[in-house]
């Protein structure tokens, strides 16, 4: 009796023990962090610290990082310090976003700048371009630029569930330009870090008081300080025909008195020969639903580099005197439905000077059996192959009278019977042979 009782109490103890780790794992379920599994993103402002001298103009790019997880739309609000930066131009050559809700705006006044923006097919990027801006460096301080909490990137998910997001902001420390420099403008050169197709550039300066004279020098050189002569009075200088690449323009003032002053130095970024020539591609897309033609292109740059290309069509039922509108796209490009007389696609490709270079093509979207045709080419080149073997080899048994051979040779053994093989087959020799 007493085993019994022990047996039983043995049981309850082990039934008591499993039900109290299924009750731990349970509440380890439970209590799961579900944030941890939300989608996130990262917004980040580069570089997030640098040092600028007064006046000069310097880029921010605002880059994006999905974590991992797809998205598809992106609105982001800027502020930044308007006292001490001003924005010269946003810029959107490279942008992930290739639908625009709000295309870049800025206000120079309140210190804001905005974007919205979808990606089709959404993207999953650890580092990819939202927005450039350019900023001119306007006063002597520290100035902020930074990712307000308003803006917001929303998952590819079907739903446009917004994910968590994390950014940074850019620090500058603007430093007084050094004593004695000049500040230099360029109406046809503005920005030195912009590339131009004039290679004629006019450059001016600032002249103070108790300045009587300037020397100057232009070379391929960063850092070249210009020997102590005056060579002019006239505080601008122009160019004529320069070579494409890089040019440094070099200055200083000479003060009454004959002290002479620091060095200012201008970057020219000159690149007037287009992108290399290039031959567009079409492949067409038939089926019961759609035609479609896809125009595939690619070129290069020897020095600017390829900025973007723009494509136009030209219906060709229309007038002679109609011009395609540009649009700018990437490759490869979907060409609009057009009448059955085709289209000319034009595909134009610019450097970041400005140069460009053209490449043209005709369009018409096959039928569909010149489609089946250009779509099971192997099989039909196949039973043409096969088809010339059947040929050839029917030439040869029939004018090496293989086949008469072989029937002449099947008629006389069904009639032989008893007779000897060798004797038909010297029979058939004999019956070929025409003795």
């Amino acid at each position: 009796m007493c085993k019994k009782i022990y047996t039983y109490i043995t049981c309850l103890f082990i039934i008591f023990s499993f039900s109290l780790v299924n009750f731990s794992y349970a509440n380890e379920v439970v209590n799961l962090d579900a944030v941890s599994l939300a989608a996130r993103s990262e917004i980040s402002i580069t570089p997030q610290q640098a040092t600028y001298t007064e006046g000069s103009i310097f880029e921010v790019p605002i880059l994006i990082n999905t974590k991992g997880r797809s998205i598809n739309t992106i609105e982001l609000n800027i502020k930044f310090d308007p006292s001490k930066l001003s924005i010269v131009k946003p810029s959107t050559g490279k942008s992930v976003i290739g639908l625009w809700i709000q295309p870049p705006t800025y206000d120079n006044t309140k210190g804001t700048a905005s974007v919205a923006g979808s990606i089709p097919g959404g993207i999953v990027s650890d580092s990819s371009l939202i927005l450039a801006i350019t900023f001119q460096a306007k006063a002597v301080g520290t100035a902020l630029v930074q990712v307000l909490d308003t803006s917001s990137v929303f998952a590819n998910d079907g739903v446009g569930t917004p994910t968590i997001l994390s950014f940074n902001r850019g620090t500058y420390t603007i430093l007084p330009k050094p004593p004695g420099g000049l500040t230099i403008y360029s109406d046809t050169h503005p920005f030195q870090d912009h590339w131009y197709n004039n290679n004629s550039p006019v450059l001016a300066w600032n002249k103070d008081p108790g300045v009587i004279g300037f020397s100057y020098v232009l070379d391929d050189k960063p850092n070249t300080i210009p020997d102590n002569k005056n060579l002019s009075i006239d505080p601008t200088k122009s160019y004529q025909d320069l070579k494409d690449g890089l040019m440094y323009f070099h200055v200083k003032a000479l003060k009454d008195g004959g002290s002479w002053g620091g060095t200012t130095h201008y970057l020219l970024r000159i690149d007037t020969n287009p992108p290399a020539k290039f031959k567009s591609k079409v492949s067409y897309i038939v089926n019961d639903n759609l035609n479609r033609a896809l125009v595939t292109f690619f070129t290069t740059d020897a020095l600017s580099g390829v900025d973007h290309y723009e494509i136009g069509v030209i219906d060709k039922s229309q007038s002679l005197t109609s011009s395609p509108i540009f649009v700018r796209t990437e490759s490869p490009y979907e060409v609009p439905p057009v009448s059955n007389s085709g289209s000319t696609v034009i595909v134009r490709a610019y450097d970041y000077a400005g140069n460009s270079v053209d490449s043209q093509i005709n369009i018409k979207v096959p039928g569909r059996f010149t489609n089946w045709i250009m779509n099971n080419s192997t099989i039909i080149l196949l039973l043409i192959l096969l088809l010339l073997i059947i040929l050839y080899l029917t030439h040869y048994l029939w004018g090496h009278h293989v086949l008469r051979r072989l029937k002449l040779i099947a008629h006389l053994f069904s009639n032989t019977k008893g007779e000897a093989v060798d004797k038909a087959l010297e029979e058939v020799d004999r019956e070929i042979s025409g003795k």
